[in-house]
Parts: structure tokens; sequence; C-alpha cells
């Protein structure tokens, strides 16, 4: 060892020592970065992955859905008879071109949404209250029962809903564990029906429909018009 050369101590080696280790250290970071980013590739991949495959699937969905629950529902429904086997037929005739394979998933999607808002499980209770009202003119004023008019009326321009019919039947409405959708009490009451009937008549007016429809509509109308639109369009 030359003269001009100072000899290092100890701790200049340790701290020499200490700062390549930090060096080190610092450079695990990017592939940190790097295995983050590819996992998060990777699950948009798998998220995009099962989207497809679940938007694929819509028909069969659709079609177990429609067989399995919803079309049994409609046959135990209040539905008038007539507009029961209409209706019944009509949705048959929807899960008998998903069963051939007729209809793509967008189109299955589209109609399953259109059925969902339309209140066609409570059109029946609806019809059931208003023969009460109409059999009780001593307990309700003659304007009450336009206000279940107004409301089919607002069903038909797409402005009243299934959570709207819910909403105004709810007074009269007992859960039912066997069912999916709640039922109607067995017994009606004055009281409970004119709760019903303010409902009616509070929707109706926030829609818009007019004091005093023109003409009632069928639900089998209502039932092919959104079918047909389903198929047409899709989803809202």
């Amino acid at each position: 060892m030359s003269s001009d050369e100072t000899p290092r101590s100890p701790a200049d080696a340790s701290q020499e020592g200490a700062d390549e280790g930090a060096d080190e250290g610092a450079g695990c970071m990017p592939a940190i970065l790097a295995a983050t980013a590819l996992m998060g590739i990777v699950g948009c991949i798998v998220c995009g992955f099962m989207t497809w495959l679940i938007f694929q699937k819509q028909d069969e969905l659709a079609l177990r859905s429609m067989r399995g629950s919803f079309i049994p529902a409609v046959e135990q429904s209040l539905l008038a008879p007539e507009e029961k086997t209409k209706t019944v037929e009509l949705l048959n005739e929807f899960a008998d071109e998903l069963e051939r394979g007729r209809l793509e998933g967008w189109q299955a999607s589209g109609v399953m949404q259109r059925m969902t808002r339309l209140p066609i499980l409570q059109w029946g209770q609806i019809r059931r209250v208003e023969t009460f009202v109409d059999d009780h003119p001593d307990d309700f004023p003659a304007d009450d029962s336009v206000q279940f008019d107004r409301i089919r009326k607002g069903v038909e321009r797409d402005d009243i809903t299934t959570i709207d019919f819910r909403h105004i039947l709810s007074p009269v409405l007992r859960s039912d564990p066997s069912r999916e959708e709640d039922q109607l009490v067995d017994s009606l009451d004055v009281e409970s029906v004119t709760d019903v009937v303010q409902r009616a008549r509070i929707v109706a007016d926030r829609a818009k429909v007019e004091a005093s429809p023109k003409a009632d509509v069928g639900l089998d109308i209502l039932v092919r018009r959104q079918i047909d639109d389903g198929i047409k369009k899709g989803t809202y």
C-alpha cells in the first residue's frame, strides 16, 4: 500500500455495504409493479371472458326462468281465465322460440327485462281490488274506481311498472314463503282498499295519466307488445 492511500476504517466499509444493499433493494420495485400490472390484465381478461360466457347463455337462462318459474307463477295468479289463457299462450310461444334456438342472447335478455317490468302477476290482484271497490259503492266514490283504469293506462305507456304496482298493492298483500311474489290477503276491507286507491291516484298523477282514460287495455296486448319490442330492440 502506497503512502498516498488513506486506510479505510471499519465504519466506512460498513456504510458502503449498507449503500450497496439499499441500491439492490430499489431494484425490486419494477418487478413488483410489472407483476401487479400483469395480474390486473389477467383479471380483466377473466372478467371479460366470464361476461361473454354469461351473455352467450342468456337464452338458456331465460328459458329456464320462463319454464321453471315465470309461467307457473302466471298460471297460479289471479288473472281472469281468458286473460290468463292468452298470456300463458304468448309466454309459451316465446319459450318455444328460445328452445328452438331462434333467438339470440340479447333478444332473450330484452324480453325478460320487459317481462320483469310488466306487472303481470299483480294485474289480477289489481282487478280483484277494483271489483271490491265496484261492489261497495256506498264506501267508495265513483272516482275511486277510475284510478285503476289510470294506472293500467300508465303501464300501457311504459310509465308505471311492477315496482309501482307492488307499492300500490302493499296494504293488501301478505308474504307467502311458498311463492316468490306476495299474495293478496284472503279478506279485503274498506280501510286497506282505500289506502290502495289513494296510492293508485298518487302514482297515476305522478305519471301524468289523464283523469279519465278513454279505454282500458288488456294484459295480453301489453305482453305481446313487450315481447315483440324485446326481440326487435333488446333491453331498454
